[in-house]
């Protein structure tokens, strides 16, 4: 059996330990890593699911179990459907971003998506031609930009013809 000599304050006497004891009286508690209850978890599965970017889990499980209310699910599930389709994958924040920073209170813009450029037929000089989606006049365009802006007779959307 090994011993040593110890004080435990500035003013109290020494003393002999055991230096098991000693070992149990200076190593650190370790953290509970217990998971927080089925009902603080209410909705994070079909939240989890629907986000669709797997990763930061267990990280907002645990944020979901401390800080979202049940008056909360209606909104944040409105909102992560939005996110979701005006979102592509790989640019979507963690999911435990998306919590920690309350995204369910911002507004989406929706974007009309890119003109792919490749789509549409060029005429001998090079340049897009496309036709109106309101009244099927084709006309020909300088470039993307002028594309994005819609037909020139309508305004509407210049869509690719074969």
């Amino acid at each position: 059996m090994l011993q040593i000599l110890i004080r435990e304050g500035k003013d109290s006497e020494p003393k002999w330990v055991d230096i098991k004891t000693l070992r149990s009286m200076t190593r650190k508690k370790k953290k509970s890593s217990a998971q927080p209850s089925l009902k603080s978890l209410d909705g994070f599965v079909e939240w989890y699911n629907l986000y669709s970017k797997k990763c930061t889990k267990r990280e907002a499980m645990n944020w979901w179990a401390k800080k979202i209310t049940p008056d909360l699910l209606d909104k944040i599930m409105e909102h992560t459907k939005l996110y979701v389709e005006s979102t592509e994958k790989k640019f979507r924040l963690d999911p435990i971003r998306y919590l920690k920073r309350e995204k369910w209170n911002d507004e989406i813009i929706k974007q009309d998506k890119r003109i792919d450029i490749k789509e549409y037929k060029h005429d001998t000089t090079g340049m897009p031609m496309g036709k109106c989606e309101t009244c099927d006049k084709k006309d020909t365009y300088r470039n993307q930009w002028e594309l994005y802006q819609g037909s020139r007779c309508c305004g509407a959307k210049v869509l690719p013809f074969n």
